[in-house]
């Protein structure tokens, strides 16, 4: 049997795989303008009417609106009668032989039945989504081609290339499925999956709603392409066995040799390596040790500059990825898909849920058991409701979130949720309230035990230089507490300013510069 190309790396070498997470010049400027697009559409996920159905795929039932006015076909899946809508996730679609949305749903069942209203895709030029884009899959040059290599005079050129535009497809119906179950302002957690091309652009998208302040609660990759463009295009084989994407991107660099370094800079501007730094929510991957169609080592290393902490970042491992490799293989992709449906399970903790399945990540061919001393974190009717018990035991210390962090009545609700039974860790407890507060299911206390902290106009602008330089923005500031990296923060405050601030002090300017 011929096996997948290793690239010339042992397992442990194509999963310890790493890649320069640099972005290409002009990013920021250029995904920011793409966010505008997107942004400035509003739409819910609304039904296809009989004159609007997409004849590429009939069984696209609903639509959305993306950018350049294009009628995004799609599928929305809801809970059974009876069962609340407790999370709502957006999943996409593989790169070529794309079953119709109807026979992608007979996936999603099970998912659906813990609560979660599905919402499957097909990115402009897919079938489904043809009325306004045409047929660009069935391009012979390729799908991803097309617009690639465009001569690009101002950043926001790029966006003739179709790859950015796939990414607001999916960013668009991310805020449409939002809107359409908000309540009162708010809406469920939103969970994004993807497999291959649909976890590159899972990526693509969780990064940019990131960026916006509207992260994705949970995100589930499958073999994440698109990934290390400089090490794909000198590493990957052309006329092998696998990867169509490479090739395809291969013809158009050949046929533009003249142009090579702008078209390779286009490639970078949507390398889910760089992209995946902004990911800091729970994230579950599929990775193979082996795969042609997504070169191994570069869905290694998407996985490996993901920005979640090493506790919420989980890699299953499957000996061979787009192949067909014997049974040993597929029952690593069958456990795969069971795991992957508990960690979509919005009735337990991504961490919870992913506990029983850590003795088989890296191998195993067998479904762990239930674990008998935790029933409530697994079984249907014991399920503790980790999100009333935080806002009882914040109603309980009545201090204002802004002034929790660092203080002993942040310690008081980490070990009230720790004697619940409910195993958390400090830093999502922190997290899970700011989540709570969004959403509206916080109550309003105003208690502040801290004395107001005095600085300079010159020590405020050193502080939001940090802020920034750690983050991004001061928009991002929910995610410094509890961390080494705001640590790291107070330390360069205070010896830049000559201060001896606590963490919590600190903290609570960075709050104050933020409102």
């Amino acid at each position: 049997m011929h096996l997948p190309h290793d690239f010339g790396l042992s397992a442990i070498g194509t999963l310890s795989h790493v890649a320069d997470t640099t972005p290409a010049r002009n990013h920021s400027v250029f995904w920011n303008h793409v966010a505008a697009m997107a942004w400035a559409e509003s739409s819910s996920v609304l039904p296809a009417s009989s004159g609007d159905v997409d004849p590429s795929d009939p069984t696209a039932s609903e639509r959305i609106h993306s950018i350049k006015s294009t009628r995004i076909g799609c599928r929305l899946l809801r809970p059974p009668s009876g069962t609340p809508v407790r999370s709502l996730l957006v999943t996409t679609h593989g790169y070529s032989n794309t079953p119709t949305l109807a026979e992608q749903e007979q996936e999603w069942h099970a998912v659906a039945a813990r609560g979660v209203a599905v919402l499957l895709v097909r990115v402009r030029g897919y079938p489904g989504s043809q009325r306004d884009a045409g047929p660009l899959v069935a391009s012979p040059l390729g799908y991803i081609t097309h617009g690639l290599d465009v001569i690009a005079q101002r950043p926001e050129d790029h966006l003739a290339w179709v790859m950015p535009q796939a990414v607001a497809d999916v960013v668009c119906a991310c805020r449409s499925l939002r809107k359409t179950f908000a309540s009162s302002g708010t809406a469920p957690p939103l969970f994004l999956h993807g497999e291959s091309f649909g976890g590159g652009l899972a990526v693509l998208a969780a990064a940019l709603l990131a960026n916006k302040d509207e992260p994705a609660a949970r995100v589930a990759l499958s073999l994440p392409t698109l990934g290390d463009w400089p090490w794909r295009v000198t590493h990957v084989p052309i006329g092998g066995p696998g990867d169509t994407v490479n090739e395809q991107v291969w013809r158009v660099l050949i046929g533009a040799r003249d142009r090579q370094p702008q078209i390779e800079h286009t490639l970078r501007l949507a390398d889910t390596v760089v992209h995946a730094s902004r990911m800091r929510c729970p994230v579950l991957c599929k990775l193979a040790t082996r795969d042609d169609v997504v070169p191994a080592p570069t869905a290694a290393a998407v996985f490996n500059a993901l920005g979640a902490d090493p506790g919420r970042k989980w890699r299953f491992v499957v000996p061979q990825g787009h192949f067909e490799g014997g049974l040993k293989n597929a029952r690593r992709h069958a456990l795969f898909n069971k795991a992957l449906a508990d960690f979509l399970d919005p009735r337990i903790e991504a961490h919870a849920a992913m506990a029983r399945w850590e003795s088989v990540l890296s191998d195993g061919e067998r479904e762990p058991a239930l674990p008998d001393t935790s029933p409530p974190l697994f079984a249907g009717a014991g399920l503790v409701d980790t999100d009333a018990l935080l806002a009882e035991a914040y109603a309980a210390e009545g201090r204002t979130l802004d002034d929790l962090p660092y203080t002993s009545a942040f310690a008081a609700i980490c070990s009230r949720v720790a004697a619940a039974g409910v195993s958390l860790p400090t830093r999502e407890v922190l997290h899970r309230l700011h989540t709570l507060r969004k959403a509206g299911k916080l109550p309003k206390v105003g208690r502040s035990d801290a004395t107001a902290v005095r600085v300079t106009s010159d020590e405020e602008r050193v502080l939001t230089e940090l802020v920034v330089a750690t983050v991004g923005t001061l928009g991002q500031r929910d995610r410094l507490p509890l961390t080494p990296e705001f640590d790291g923060l107070v330390e360069r405050f205070n010896a830049s300013t000559g201060k001896t601030l606590t963490p919590h002090d600190v903290w609570r300017l960075v709050a104050k510069l933020a409102k």
